[in-house]
């Protein structure tokens, strides 16, 4: 197997999420975990299994949010075999009216234990640390 090659099929799931999230694409979205996955998304919750998290954050991204831009950048990819691990950033920008502000800001790093599965890369565990959370003006 070729390092290079899951590197790129693990930043593939990275781009997916943030693409199945922006787009309201839940099917997208849940490829990307496993079925036991285990995900800390801090006051966003704790999720134990893929099919509660989806529909949380399916619920979590209905209207009054509006559109959603997620950007996962700076990847440190460490491949061991059939298992991965992950470290990003995340730089997530909502649209919401919430107390006076339109746009919701959140940048953070995301913490990944990945599984290569027969249907290719997935995330297994995730850890979500905020760094700065902030509401704007549009």
């Amino acid at each position: 197997m070729d390092p290079w090659l899951d590197i790129l099929e693990i930043r593939a799931v990275l781009d997916r999420y943030a693409a199945g999230i922006d787009r309201r694409d839940w099917d997208r979205f849940a490829s990307c975990f496993t079925e036991d996955c285990h995900v800390d998304y801090g006051r966003n919750g704790v999720y134990t299994a893929r099919g509660p998290f989806v529909k949380a954050f399916e619920q979590m991204h209905q209207p009054p949010v509006g559109a959603t831009l997620h950007r996962v950048t700076n990847h440190d990819i460490v491949v061991d075999g059939d298992s991965a691990t992950a470290t990003s950033y995340f730089d997530a920008a909502l649209k919401v009216e919430h107390k006076g502000f339109q746009l919701l800001h959140a940048i953070g790093t995301y913490t990944d234990e990945l599984r290569r599965t027969p249907d290719g890369w997935r995330i297994a565990r995730r850890k979500t640390a905020t760094v700065m959370h902030r509401r704007e003006h549009e």
